[in-house]
This record gives C-alpha cells, structure tokens and sequence, in this order.
C-alpha cells in the first residue's frame, strides 16, 4: 500500500507540473 500511494502522490505532483508548464506555455 505504501508503494501505491507513493505512485498516487508522484503523479499527483506530475500532474501539477504538468498543467503549470501548460499555463506557462
């Protein structure tokens, strides 16, 4: 499970990058 939410928060985080370089662009 802790490997799992791990996973969960990483992407969270890549998801948030993601959109901010977006709004950037």
């Amino acid at each position: 499970m802790g490997k799992y939410y791990s996973i969960n928060k990483f992407s969270q985080i890549l998801g948030v990058s993601a959109q901010t370089l977006r709004n950037w662009d």
